[in-house]
C-alpha cells in the first residue's frame, strides 16, 4: 500500500480539531491526507460524512494512494453517512454518542490499533427534524463540550467539520470554545489555510500553504476579541511555527495568571 507524504499538520493524540471549510474539493484533499496519516500510524479511522460527499472522499483517498477496499476489509477504515452515525437511534443523543466514542477508542486499542482517528461532518445539526424544529445546534454544542473534556490523554484524534458559510456566526463562536485547534480555508480558490491554536484568552494564527508547504510559515499571536498583535514571527516549517506559537501562548497565559494573583 502506497501512502502519501505527511500532511501539512501532524496532529497528536488528544487533539480535538475544528475544521471550517467552504470548498468540498479542498475538504476531500485535507481529509484524505489526515486519514492516510492515521492509517500510516496504525490507527483505526472512522468517518461520518454526507452521503453525497462519500464518493468524493473515496476518490481523494484513492488518489492519495490508499487502498480503500483493503483498509475497509481489515477494519482500519470505516466510512458511514452522518445520519447512520448521529441518528442511529432515530434522534441525536450527546451522552450516548460520547459513550459510543469512548467504547470505540477502547475497542480500537484492544484490536491492536495504535489509536482511533475520526472525521465527522456537523452540518446535520442545522436540519429541522420532528421534535427539533430549530435544528440540533444546542445539542451539538453540548456534545462538543463532552468531547473536548474527554479527549486529553486519550489515544484519539478527532476532526469536526463545519461548512463555515452555512452556520450562524454565534454557533461557530460557541463551537470554537470547545476546540483547542481550528483549521480554516482562507478563501475559495486559494491554496492557503489558517491554523488557529487557542489557549485561554489568547490565540495564534498560522498561515499555511496546502499545495506548496515548503515555504515560510507566518504566525500572529493576539488576545481573543482584540485585533492588537502581541507577537509575530516566521518559521521555515509548520512544526517550528507550532512550537513557537505554543511557547508564546504559554508565556502570555502564565504572565496573565501572575498579574491576577
Amino acid at each position: 500500500m502506497l501512502l502519501p507524504s505527511h500532511p501539512l499538520v501532524q496532529f497528536k493524540c488528544g487533539d480535538h480539531i475544528c475544521l471550517f471549510y467552504r470548498d468540498e474539493a479542498a475538504l476531500a484533499e485535507t481529509l484524505a491526507a489526515y486519514l492516510a496519516a492515521g492509517l500510516r500510524n496504525g490507527e483505526r479511522c472512522f468517518c461520518a460524512q454526507k452521503s453525497r460527499f462519500i464518493p468524493r472522499l473515496h476518490q481523494a483517498l484513492a488518489q492519495a494512494g490508499v487502498d480503500v477496499a483493503g483498509e475497509t476489509a481489515r477494519g482500519a477504515l470505516e466510512i458511514h453517512t452522518d445520519e447512520e452515525v448521529y441518528f442511529a437511534s432515530g434522534r441525536f443523543e450527546p451522552e450516548i454518542m460520547m459513550l459510543m466514542l469512548e467504547r470505540s477508542i477502547e475497542e480500537a486499542l484492544a484490536n491492536g490499533f495504535t489509536g482511533f482517528r475520526t472525521a465527522g461532518e456537523m452540518s446535520w445539526a442545522l436540519e429541522q427534524t420532528e421534535g427539533c424544529p430549530n435544528g440540533h445546534c444546542d445539542q451539538l454544542i453540548d456534545y462538543e463540550k463532552l468531547v473536548q473534556a474527554a479527549y486529553p490523554g486519550k489515544a484519539a484524534i478527532g476532526i469536526c467539520q463545519y461548512p463555515i458559510d452555512e452556520f450562524p456566526r454565534h454557533i461557530l463562536d460557541a463551537v470554537l470554545d470547545f476546540h483547542r485547534i481550528t483549521l480554516e480555508e482562507t478563501m475559495v480558490g486559494s491554496n492557503h489555510s489558517t491554523l488557529t491554536i487557542r489557549s485561554g484568552d489568547y490565540l495564534a494564527d498560522i498561515v499555511t500553504d496546502r499545495v506548496n508547504p515548503g515555504g515560510a510559515f507566518h504566525y500572529v499571536v493576539q488576545e481573543r476579541g482584540n485585533t492588537e498583535v502581541l507577537s509575530w514571527g516566521i518559521e521555515p516549517t509548520i512544526e517550528r511555527a507550532l512550537l513557537s506559537s505554543e511557547s508564546i501562548l504559554t508565556d502570555f497565559g502564565t504572565n496573565r495568571a501572575d498579574r491576577m494573583r
